[in-house]
């Protein structure tokens, strides 16, 4: 397989991409299968249970369980920095990497603002504030049925202050 700049791709990358498309495969049925939001197994955020603040990661593994099972409002409402922000940052990082191939790639502007974001983003979903009520993961999400009445538990945040 040849890339655009005619050089051929060698088999480890090719072996890479196919390991990580086949580890993300497996990783979204395991999500759609077993819903982070209803099964306890999964990891807990070790910020989050020693200082009650929720990191910038806080609520991913049930924002991408709910986007798996096709909740986009929910998986929003858990991360909407991964769900919002994650396909813009992908779209970026493939550009990069392109431009890298073809040696005009500059990686420092694009990890600086993405410091500046996920900073900003961390300490607007922990300030006691109404962002933080919109930003901070819900305890629980009580997944919408189409017969369902809109009756969803509130965000029990307590203020770190």
């Amino acid at each position: 397989m040849n890339n655009r700049t005619g050089r051929r791709l060698s088999s480890r990358k090719l072996a890479a991409v196919a390991l990580l498309i086949i580890f993300f495969i497996a990783a979204i049925l395991l999500l759609r299968r077993f819903d982070p939001a209803e099964y306890s197994f999964y990891p807990k955020c070790t910020l989050y249970q020693a200082t009650g603040l929720h990191c910038p990661g806080c609520g991913a593994t049930r924002a991408v369980g709910a986007l798996a099972a096709g909740r986009l409002g929910d998986a929003i409402r858990y991360n909407p920095l991964l769900i919002l922000g994650g396909p813009i940052i992908a779209a970026v990082i493939a550009i990069k990497l392109k431009r890298q191939d073809q040696g005009e790639a500059s990686w420092t502007v694009f990890s600086v603002c993405m410091i500046v974001v996920v900073i900003s983003f961390a300490i607007a979903r922990n300030v006691p504030s109404p962002t933080r009520s919109i930003l901070a993961p819900p305890s629980k999400i009580v997944p919408e049925e189409p017969s369902a009445v809109e009756s969803k538990e509130t965000n029990n945040v307590t203020p770190f202050l």
